[in-house]
This record gives C-alpha cells, sequence and structure tokens, in this order.
C-alpha cells in the first residue's frame, strides 16, 4: 500500500495529472503511445495526453459478466480477438464457456459499436510501439489484462500499465504481464473504483469523443 495520501481523487482529470508525473520519462517519444481503455480511461488518457505530449487513442475492451449476475466479471474481451478469461471466477461461479456465449455475443456487438463510433481505424499500426494502457482504475483487472494480451498480439515493443488506483493482488497480476506497471494508490479494502474518488460520473459516447477530438490525429467520429 503505498500514496495513500492522494485519494479520493477529485476526479478523473487530477488523477491523470497525477499519473502523468509517474511518465515523464515518456514525455515526447516518437514511438509512444497512449491507448485508453473506453469509456473512464479515455479522460485518464486526456491528461496524459495533455501533460506528456503524446497521442491518444480509445481502445475497445468489454467485461464478460456472469448471465445472472452481469456485474461479477468472469472475463473480458478486447478489440483484436483477444479473450481473457478469469478461471478461478469461472469455478467460483460454476460457469463453464457456453454459459457465457450469449454474453460474449452481446458484448461484442456492443463493442463493434463502439469500435465504430470511435473512430479506432484512425489509430496507425501498434507493431514495434511503445504503449501505455490506462484506465481510471483496475478492480480485478479482467479488462486491462485482456487489453495486455490483445496490444502483445499486435507486435508492440513495450507495454506499460498505468493507472490511478487498483488493489495490490490486481497490480501484481499486471506485472506479470507488462513490461512496466505505474499505479499511484493501492487502497484496502478496494471495494469499487469510484470509492477512490470525489467526483466519479459515468461517461457517455458524447464525452468520450468530445475528449478525442481536442486530439488532431482523430478525425470526427460519428455516434450511431
Amino acid at each position: 500500500m503505498r500514496n495513500m495520501a492522494r485519494v479520493p481523487f477529485q476526479d478523473r482529470a487530477q488523477a491523470g495529472s497525477l499519473l502523468a508525473e509517474e511518465l515523464k520519462p515518456y514525455a515526447r517519444k516518437r514511438d509512444t503511445i497512449i491507448l485508453a481503455l473506453v469509456r473512464g480511461g479515455v479522460a485518464i488518457g486526456a491528461a496524459l495526453r495533455d501533460a506528456l505530449g503524446l497521442p491518444l487513442y480509445p481502445y475497445i475492451v468489454r467485461k464478460l459478466g456472469h448471465p445472472l449476475h452481469r456485474e461479477y466479471g468472469l472475463g473480458a474481451i478486447a478489440e483484436g480477438g483477444a479473450t481473457y478469461l478469469d478461471e478461478d471466477a469461472m469455478r467460483m461461479m460454476e460457469a463453464t464457456w457456453e454459459d457465457l456465449e450469449p454474453v460474449i455475443e452481446e458484448e461484442t456487438a456492443e463493442m463493434e459499436r463502439r469500435k465504430s463510433a470511435y473512430l479506432t481505424s484512425a489509430r496507425p499500426p501498434l507493431k514495434g510501439k511503445t504503449v501505455i494502457l490506462t484506465d481510471d482504475g483496475a478492480a480485478t483487472g479482467g479488462t486491462m489484462l485482456a487489453a495486455i494480451q490483445d496490444v502483445r498480439a499486435q507486435g508492440v515493443k513495450k507495454v506499460i500499465v498505468a493507472l490511478p488506483v487498483s488493489p495490490l493482488d490486481t497490480e501484481r497480476a499486471f506485472e506479470k504481464q507488462a513490461d512496466e506497471v505505474s499505479i499511484l494508490a493501492n487502497p484496502e479494502p478496494f471495494e469499487a473504483v469510484g470509492k477512490w474518488y470525489r467526483d466519479f460520473p459515468q461517461l457517455t459516447d458524447e464525452d468520450v469523443i468530445t475528449l478525442l477530438q481536442k486530439d488532431s490525429v482523430l478525425a470526427r467520429p460519428t455516434i450511431h
């Protein structure tokens, strides 16, 4: 547990600005880009972009919830095709792959909608890039683990996970998969990401696009 004086954060913008201080060695590096998990991560990514002078792109990952308890995450799918399943959670909930098939179908459809809405096709190839993966926090870490797996498959040079907050055991899981992990605080009991922000509104598609449109590398996408 560290840096507990920093939580709760005022909002995502403040958390992102604090996180940028930890990532200063990557400022304006030509081979480095920020990939922000949609939606909340885009607000963190925007603060990193503004502080570090790096291009920001959205990355689409969807949690796979239990069919009967959708808030209970059993894994995640990422836009490049990676699927992460939490085997311990699957066993605990006595869930099978067949149980998850309708959830995967539904979440895949939403992922495709978001890929179109946020114009992810504007993103350059990731091969050879140093990628900073960010979000507004992680509880079990399933979506971030899927994202790591996804970008690895695209031939990135280096994967950095950068988050304001997560439990310590989740951070350790990231350390096994990423090249570098920067997390500001590991409060316990963790409970939920939103607990560690004073102002934590749910972001809409419009909010995300407004944040992304500040970056000249993106055209103006249209919400469908």
